[in-house]
């Protein structure tokens, strides 16, 4: 077992996943989708993981699809609109699945 990693940079990572996968974190928090305790949780396995390297890189090619989706939204395509899977190795996936499709 490692150390957890840094709480503020597993936030962002948090938060960015939760953007690609459809799913406005503090948006489900305002709704009371997800309790503070929920979202803490949530945090905390992030910290867990072992991956925050491929996970950031993962990011970063979503974002970059998102800037190319937009560009061609601009042209009439259709972006992706929060369809993209969650990498096999994010624990927090199962959840934040389950946020977009609209259960707890």
């Amino acid at each position: 077992m490692h150390p957890l990693g840094d709480a503020m940079q597993h936030l962002q990572l948090l938060a960015r996943m939760g953007k690609h996968l459809g799913t406005d974190l503090a948006e489900a928090f305002e709704a009371g989708k997800i309790s503070a305790e929920d979202w803490a949780e949530m945090i905390t396995s992030c910290r867990g993981c072992d991956a925050p390297e491929s996970c950031k890189r993962w990011l970063e090619t979503q974002d970059c699809l998102e800037t190319q989706d937009g560009l061609e939204t601009q042209d009439g395509a259709a972006g992706a609109g929060g369809s993209v899977e969650p990498p096999d190795y994010c624990c927090n996936a199962a959840r934040l699945l389950r946020l977009r499709a609209g259960s707890n």
